[in-house]
């Protein structure tokens, strides 16, 4: 089960959000996971940066969903546009987050970046940039 739940904290983000859903849908059938994932769009009065990202614990009890709770992307659409960064590529490094990926260590950081590129040719015709 792929279930993705999308929050604004403004209007203007409202169109982003269907795009995004399917970007991470897709992302979930390439690699293969099921889950459910809570996404927000958020501006900067709440988040000053591009994107945070919190893997699900098995450990946090859920009772409002049913399957693995995978985790939460907080993306701020302002700070992305305004750095001239790519939000399709904060939507993979942040999903890749929820997953178990992460840049601490050299070789993992190697190992997300090679992960980010791939699918990031795999979203090129979903691309929001």
């Amino acid at each position: 089960m792929k279930r993705i739940i999308i929050t604004s904290s403004c209007v203007r983000f409202k169109p982003l959000e269907k795009p995004i859903a399917l970007m991470v849908k897709t992302l979930m059938e390439e690699m293969s996971i099921e889950g459910f994932l809570e996404i927000s769009l958020v501006d900067g009065n709440r988040m000053n940066k591009n994107v945070l990202a919190y893997q699900g614990s098995a450990d946090f009890p859920r009772p409002d969903i049913t399957g693995t709770f995978l985790g939460e992307i907080y993306l701020n659409p302002t700070y992305i546009k305004k750095h001239q960064e790519s939000l399709t590529f904060m939507v993979i490094h942040g999903f890749l987050h929820t997953v178990g990926y992460d840049h601490m260590k050299r070789n993992d950081r190697i190992k997300m970046e090679k992960k980010e590129g791939q699918l990031f040719k795999k979203l090129k015709g979903l691309s929001l940039d």
